[in-house]
């Protein structure tokens, strides 16, 4: 089943990085914080501690749009999907630097881009409800 996700109350966010764990264990089947499609960064003030960011699954994603290969497909519903047999692991980080917001982080093994599969654990455990997710039609 894959679902819609927001991040709708990055102000709840704790920094428990439940979100997190969840999606290495999802992804990648282990608990990683260098394998995930989610991130929380700390921002070091009082007022706005943490930021929570997931894709935002552009309808006409830059990250797949500055792809020399091709490999990063956009998906008609919005976001990108990965075609791995057409993915170099380039150097340049093309794809990683055109996500405006940094939602898109390279597994430091294979130098593949991790994508996030909207599969809704994050949301699912975070316990301060920071994301809005909802299941496709």
């Amino acid at each position: 089943m894959r679902f819609h996700i927001e991040v709708v109350h990055p102000e709840r966010c704790i920094g428990c990085y439940s979100c997190v764990y969840a999606c290495s264990r999802h992804l990648f089947n282990i608990i990683d914080p260098s394998k995930v499609a989610v991130f929380v960064r700390v921002n070091g003030t009082l007022a706005n501690p943490f930021t929570v960011i997931t894709c935002r699954f552009c309808k006409n994603p830059e990250c797949a749009l500055v792809c020399p290969r091709g490999a990063l497909q956009p998906l008609p519903e919005g976001g990108i999907t990965l075609i791995a047999s057409k993915c170099e692991g380039c150097k340049t980080f093309d794809c990683i630097n055109a996500c405006m917001i940094r939602a898109l982080a390279l597994d430091k093994i294979t130098n593949l881009p991790i994508i996030c599969d909207r599969c809704g654990d994050c949301a699912k455990y975070c316990p301060h409800n920071v994301f809005k997710y909802e299941e496709m039609k």
